[in-house]
């Protein structure tokens, strides 16, 4: 007699719909048991939607542009649809027979001179997308929250040209997927659940993964496919994070997609300013994300660097207003204390972290030039910290100091990640994992240690001040749900080398003021660790460090 099986397939409908995690257990999962509900395992596929189901699908996307037509409190205009609104729902229709030039990759002289064009977006969005995205006012509600705060510190979808509408002309299954992977940003994954199972994660992916089998290739899909980058990074979903940045390199290079603004002729020219701007602002999106990731592994990277004459992105405020007369471009090479955006701010922020590489891969070719490389790279990295701590003063306002965070956080990241080897006493060999060296220091490196101990213990007390303003800032607006959302997790890496410093610190001298401001940083990664699931995997890192002590 075959055994009966303790575990479901899937999840049951129940914590589908309420988008919980499910135990799988038989008859009836804890969840359910607890709360009273019945739990209902039924696995047989769903039909597709009667004709009076698509309809009310479509009468409930009516509705949502008539709203968005209409005027909105608050500073989020609602732009309308159009008489392309039919595209953003789910298509009975057989798809287009379009499809996508496999000469670009097999043969581009042959795509050249034969005038192939990538198709137009046309693929069907599957039901469940329709779905999400027609739940009460989702759309208009999510572009509220994301606009308040994951693109007060990762601006790359243009606020004006929403207001606008312009890209509802146009909307299509890529639209669809950028509003999904706008809303997967925002949404809050509960500490005891898993960021990867997350059902609307599992959406999005599944709906990118369509997409792009179907041929369909857009700048939009490039927005949505970082989008969803941004989320496997902030909530430590690996190895799919590292891959994710990876394929946005591709996709980027695919699209001919530049820090110019400019791109290939594969998708349509830019009309205006602020379209060009927006495609610059996602090239240096993935350049960030590219960087930030290999920041613990110090793999290399899969995103070229910008030339010295690319431009950075301009003017936030000038950007999100569309105030051409504000719109002025710096080049790459821009002295720190000279650019104005905390996103251009954070870009050259990166850019440090492409130099500390650069420098650390001449420790093993040119000993000498390699040591006063360090030496002066650190100067430069310090005294950029300096200008940035400058700026901040807990007497701001709070989104003021918050939006600088994320770019004086990174370069602290990379004086870390320049100086780690050479604070032990120890030689070190080169590559990961401390191996001690069995040469001993020569005086050149005995005077780097003095140095980078000095210049990591500033650094850690810096970063203890700043956990310390973070958690008065939570503690103050504890009501404010959407606050932890305006706290960038670019601030996690260098929050974590600072556990780990203070933890090598205590070890060897058993100090109790390092205790203390250790158990502060660790009590702000906790409360991080409610929005960022990336905080809890660094806490879960520390208590590595600490065992191992």
């Amino acid at each position: 007699m075959a055994s009966i099986p303790s575990k479901a397939h899937q999840a049951c409908g129940p914590c589908k719909k309420h988008k919980r995690k499910c135990d799988k257990h038989l008859p009836a999962c804890g969840l359910c048991l607890r709360t009273g509900r019945l739990c209902d395992y039924d696995e047989s596929p769903k039909p597709p939607p009667t004709a009076t189901e698509f309809a009310a699908l479509q009468s409930k996307l009516t509705e949502l542009e008539s709203r968005m037509s209409g005027s909105l409190e608050g500073s989020l205009s609602a732009p309308s649809l159009g008489s392309d609104a039919t595209r953003l729902t789910w298509s009975p229709q057989a798809q287009s027979t379009d499809r996508f030039p496999s000469a670009l990759f097999l043969d581009i002289d042959c795509y050249k001179w034969a005038g192939m064009r990538l198709p137009m977006p046309g693929a069907n969005i599957p039901i469940e997308v329709v779905t999400i995205l027609n739940e009460g006012d989702s759309i208009i509600e999510t572009c509220a929250t994301y606009f308040s705060t994951i693109h007060r510190w990762m601006p790359i979808v243009s606020k004006k040209r929403l207001d606008l509408g312009i890209p509802f002309g146009g909307g299509g299954p890529d639209l669809a997927l950028l509003f999904l992977a706008m809303k997967l940003t925002i949404t809050c994954v509960l500490s005891s659940e898993t960021a990867s199972e997350d059902s609307l994660y599992m959406t999005t992916k599944g709906f990118l993964a369509t997409l792009e089998t179907t041929g369909v290739v857009s700048f939009r899909c490039l927005q949505a496919l970082t989008l969803v980058a941004l989320y496997e990074y902030s909530h430590s979903i690996y190895p799919a994070a590292w891959m994710t940045v990876g394929a946005c390199s591709r996709y980027a290079d695919m699209l001919g997609l530049s820090p110019s603004g400019r791109a290939l002729n594969h998708i349509s020219p830019c009309t205006t300013w602020t379209e060009a701007e927006e495609r610059r602002r996602v090239w240096w999106a993935i350049f960030i994300l590219d960087r930030v990731i290999s920041l613990g592994s110090r793999r290399r990277f899969s995103f070229p660097g910008p030339a010295n004459t690319d431009p950075l992105p301009v003017n936030d405020f000038a950007w999100n207003e569309g105030d051409v007369t504000r719109a002025v471009q710096c080049p790459a090479t821009t002295p720190f204390s000279l650019l104005e955006s905390p996103f251009a701010r954070l870009c050259h922020a990166a850019i440090c972290i492409s130099q500390v590489v650069e420098c650390k891969r001449l420790s093993q070719q040119m000993h000498t030039e390699y040591i006063s490389g360090v030496i002066t790279l650190s100067d430069n990295l310090c005294a950029l910290s300096v200008a940035l701590n400058e700026m901040q003063s807990p007497s701001q306002q709070v989104d003021e100091y918050l939006d600088l965070l994320g770019p004086r956080c990174l370069i602290l990241s990379a004086i870390y990640m320049l100086l780690d080897d050479h604070c032990c006493p120890e030689k070190l060999q080169d590559g990961p994992g401390y191996n001690i060296s069995d040469a001993a220091k020569t005086p050149e490196e005995q005077l780097l240690q003095v140095n980078a101990m000095l210049i990591v213990q500033d650094i850690s007390n810096q970063l203890h001040r700043v956990t310390l303003q973070i958690i008065a800032i939570l503690e103050n607006d504890w009501q404010d749900q959407g606050l932890l959302g305006q706290i960038t997790p670019f601030v996690l890496d260098a929050l974590y080398c600072t556990m780990a410093t203070f933890r090598w610190v205590l070890s060897e001298g058993g100090n109790e003021t390092i205790q203390s401001r250790l158990g502060d940083v660790k009590r702000c990664m906790q409360n991080l660790g409610d929005r960022w699931h990336l905080a809890q995997e660094y806490l879960a890192l520390e208590q590595v460090h600490e065992r191992a002590s």
